[in-house]
């Protein structure tokens, strides 16, 4: 064995899990680690590759399971953007041990799993008691990608990974069950490729020492300098060989993560890689917009230009398909030439606006572009200067060498202000990437409106939630022991220091951290194991019911105040969802109505004269602009008197001798009155 190697590698390990926000465990940080650096190429997020864990009881022999398509991870792809032709589906089968030498026994483990995950003809129910969950959603999800990709599937490749800290030197007897199970894969699937690796010490240190913050070299033909800025024409074959890495494969790392997923993947491409592939077409950069660069520092030697730090931020589509064309043509050159923009800024905001504003001219889809979003720049600042790195940019503060226990990410963050303010811990517990493109929902958590100072409690409780699960966890898995029991331990435990459930964005603001103490969460616990005292046997998502239940328990045990509050703000998160049926609505309604409602202040018994032009009862068009009230699409109105959220008074009316006092002692009167109805009143 290379002992140096061995004991870098275990100095490494002990460094993840010095700064790792979810577990002690060196077995599992070694998972994450080993994870990350298999499938470093790709440029995961820390989220997506933690959704690839598979890892406890009934796992076959399995860690982690990642199903690909064009080296995006096919949960994450979105409807519109499913490739039409030329599809590549990958697979990464992942067994980490975190023993110092490569053993037959996982792979023992392994080879029935195969057999069986692999037979479509078994029924996932007949599985069920075999295998967990995740493992056969993991499943499930090959099976549809692989049904919906039958057509235009032309490279279907298996990686089965064996990862441990030994040595590569791989006895006979192991080597042979590593071919068995590479056999299994080509009899499942007619035309796919499998490679059974094994990653150990040497391996593993090679990839996590190639720097992702390297410079670049792109030969051109043609060049413009303007103060430092470059606009030049290289050819074809130059820029292939610019976005490939050492393995000829495409160097996502490169790539903007903000944009990253959404690209390479749309119709778009057929018509690029139909005009790669027309040799008698006009010359490619006349017909093509181009590709913009940013990078810190750019110097010419000659007739090639040196690039530090690359992004490349728009030209994606174009990218992926000169990549495609060059890989499945097998053509060396293509004189041809692109049009490429250099942009070399250190700027933050100035890079920022170029990645909006140059993406904004395409097709992209603007939810791809949260980061720039003038709110998440300014979380990012607000909790700087607490001294935590908000990372709206993935990665970025981890390449930066910060530390994981400073760094939280936008999802994890709206997790959290959903639990607290809007008092649904099992959303948050539950909530998925894909919130972060729906605009509406998006907007009910990271609304200007917001208080900013509202960010930086809610991350501190986090932290200090997860830092105590940690401490309190038996023989559980700790990365999903506090993603499943940190909210709903978070909200139960503040609602009884603040008495109340009905705390705003101002009492947590204002709120003594001192008092939230492990202590405190213990007796939390406790509270959990009273309504179920094997919950904590478990680490699966707690039912829904038994959020209720607790909530209940302890707003009786403590005398905690406003229990109607959770109902009436759960409602108020995703507008619709409940608020509609319960009102007789339909969204088609409610927006007739809307449109029908003149701008505000509205005069004296506009719902009459609108139930009367639609033939609707009163009552109907009352609870329609009641409706558009709660959801923010309209202002509250009290005689004549227009206020916003916050209480103001943003336009006036007639008023018919009622005063402002007047009309602020109405609206408290209507506030009360909805606590009584709906329990909305705390807000």
């Amino acid at each position: 064995m290379a002992k140096n190697d061995l004991i870098l590698l275990d100095s490494i390990i002990d460094k993840y899990v010095a700064e790792s926000k979810y577990t002690t465990d060196c077995g599992e940080v070694f998972e994450f680690f080993a994870t990350e650096q298999i499938l470093k190429d790709y440029a995961f997020t820390e989220q997506q590759l933690l959704s690839g864990s598979v890892d406890g009881r009934n796992d076959g022999g399995i860690d982690e399971f990642f199903v690909l398509v064009n080296g995006h991870l096919a949960e994450s792809i979105p409807e519109e953007f499913w490739p039409r032709s030329n599809s590549e589906l990958e697979i990464y089968i992942i067994s980490c041990k975190h023993d110092d030498s490569f053993k037959q026994s996982p792979i023992t483990a392994m080879i029935p799993s195969l057999l069986q995950l692999f037979d479509f003809s078994i029924s996932a129910s007949k599985l069920e008691e075999q295998y967990n969950s995740k493992l056969l959603k993991k499943r499930d999800l090959l099976l549809t990608t692989y049904k919906r990709l039958a057509t235009t599937l032309t490279k279907f490749d298996i990686n089965l990974i064996y990862a441990c800290r030994g040595d590569e030197n791989i006895e006979k007897n192991i080597q042979e069950k590593a071919d068995q199970a590479e056999q299994i894969c080509q009899e499942s699937f007619s035309g796919c490729t499998a490679k059974f690796d094994f990653w150990g010490n040497k391996k593993l240190l090679t990839r996590y020492r190639e720097n992702s913050k390297s410079v670049l070299e792109l030969k051109y033909e043609q060049c413009i300098n303007q103060d430092g800025q470059y606009v030049i024409l290289t050819k074809l074959t130059d820029y292939y060989n610019f976005i490939i890495d050492s393995n000829e494969k495409l160097n996502r790392r490169i790539f903007d993560s903000n944009v990253r997923d959404y690209l390479g993947l749309n119709p778009v491409n057929i018509d690029i890689m139909n005009t790669l592939s027309d040799s008698e077409s006009p010359e490619f950069w006349w017909l093509n917009n181009g590709i913009t660069i940013i990078g810190t520092h750019a110097h010419i030697v000659g007739n090639a230009i040196s690039i530090e730090n690359v992004q490349i931020v728009n030209g994606l589509q174009t990218s992926e398909s000169i990549y495609n064309y060059f890989n499945e043509s097998k053509i060396k050159s293509d004189d041809r030439s692109l049009l490429v923009k250099i942009i070399i800024s250190n700027d933050v905001n100035a890079r920022n606006s170029i990645i909006y504003a140059t993406n904004n001219q395409t097709n992209v889809n603007v939810t791809a572009l949260r980061a720039t979003d003038k709110i998440q720049r300014d979380i990012e600042d607000v909790l700087k200067s607490h001294g935590i790195y908000y990372d709206r940019r993935s990665n970025y503060y981890k390449n930066q060498g910060m530390s994981q226990e400073d760094i939280i990410d936008p999802l994890a963050l709206a997790a959290g202000y959903i639990c607290l303010i809007y008092k649904s811990p099992f959303k948050a517990t539950g909530l998925k990437q894909r919130f972060m493109r729906d605009d509406i929902k998006y907007q009910k958590v990271f609304s200007p409106e917001t208080n900013l100072n509202v960010w930086y409690p809610i991350v501190r409780l986090l932290k200090k939630t997860d830092q105590a699960l940690l401490e309190l966890k038996s023989n559980v898995k700790a990365v999903r022991f506090q993603k499943n029991y940190r909210q709903i331990i978070l909200f139960a435990t503040i609602s009884r220091l603040m008495g109340t459930f009905a705390f705003g964005e101002k009492q947590l603001i204002d709120f003594d951290f001192n008092q939230y103490t492990g202590d405190e969460i213990k007796k939390t616990v406790a509270d959990l194991v009273e309504i179920d005292e094997t919950c904590f046997e478990r680490v699966r998502k707690l039912p829904e019911n038994f959020y209720e239940k607790l909530f209940v328990h302890i707003a009786n045990k403590y005398s905690i105040k406003a229990i109607q509050s959770i109902a009436a703000k759960n409602r108020q998160l995703w507008s619709g969802e409940q608020t509609l049926p319960s009102y007789g609505l339909t969204n088609e309604l409610v927006n007739e109505i809307a449109h029908l409602l003149p701008e505000q202040p509205w005069p004296a018994k506009v719902h009459k004269q609108i139930a009367a032009s639609l033939n609707l009862k009163e009552m109907v068009v009352q609870n329609a602009i009641s409706y558009l009230i709660y959801t923010g699409k309209a202002y509250r109105q009290v005689y004549g008197y227009v206020f916003d959220s916050s209480g103001n008074i943003i336009n006036e009316g007639e008023h018919f001798g009622y005063t402002v006092e007047d009309a602020r002692k109405k609206l408290e009167e209507q506030k009360l009155q909805n606590e009584m109805r709906f329990g909305v009143g705390a807000f």
